[in-house]
């Protein structure tokens, strides 16, 4: 019976050591400063970070835990290039396919995508967008476990490891690549970062 538990033991530490270490992502790292894509003066934790084992194994995309309805803004400016928010269904056994969201593309080519909106929370469906606008509700549609924000931005519209681009944003801790497990506030307009804070 002992050796039985410490097996059982065992596997449950490898699952969790596998879950921790993440996988590879992208050497891509964008130039530009994102704006967290919530509210300003409020904090959200990331649950998932770049190559997390869970749903972003070699994607540099970001899960930010919050609850259903809350705000999303744009994180940088762009002009709306698709959108889907017709969708009910999420859940670990609902398609990918059924999560709405919001793909903004960027002056550069590149593209912001924010996913598992909630039916019919896509706010600005057309048309350029201002950073920090509003531009729909938060939701859990789609592949997921509990409501969150999915973020993350392309080069191009696939899934291969280097499409993706790892992105710095400025947060009341500095301009920082965010990681999984933390909580980052979004600052308040006219806020002052200590220059210290600031992080390459």
């Amino acid at each position: 019976m002992k050796k039985l538990l410490f097996i059982f033991l065992l596997i449950v530490l490898a699952i969790i050591i596998y879950f921790l270490r993440g996988s590879e992502v992208t050497y891509n790292l964008d130039t530009y400063v994102y704006e967290l894509p919530f509210k300003e003066g409020t904090k959200h934790k990331v649950v998932q970070g770049y190559g997390g084992r869970f749903s972003h194994t070699n994607k540099a995309a970001l899960d930010f835990a919050m609850p259903e309805g809350t705000p999303v803004f744009a994180a940088r400016e762009g002009r709306i290039y698709s959108y889907k928010d017709d969708s009910n269904e999420g859940g670990l056994l609902t398609n990918e396919s059924k999560a709405n969201y919001i793909i903004i593309r960027h002056s550069d080519g590149s593209f912001g995508c924010y996913w598992h909106l909630k039916q019919n929370g896509v706010v600005t469906k057309k048309g350029f967008v201002m950073k920090g606008q509003l531009i729909g509700y938060s939701g859990r549609t789609g592949f997921v476990i509990w409501p969150h924000l999915h973020f993350a931005v392309k080069r191009r519209l696939n899934y291969e490891k280097d499409a993706f681009v790892r992105t710095k944003f400025m947060t009341t801790k500095g301009i920082v690549l965010l990681k999984a497990g933390e909580s980052y506030k979004k600052p308040v307009i006219g806020m002052v970062i200590p220059i210290e804070k600031f992080n390459k």
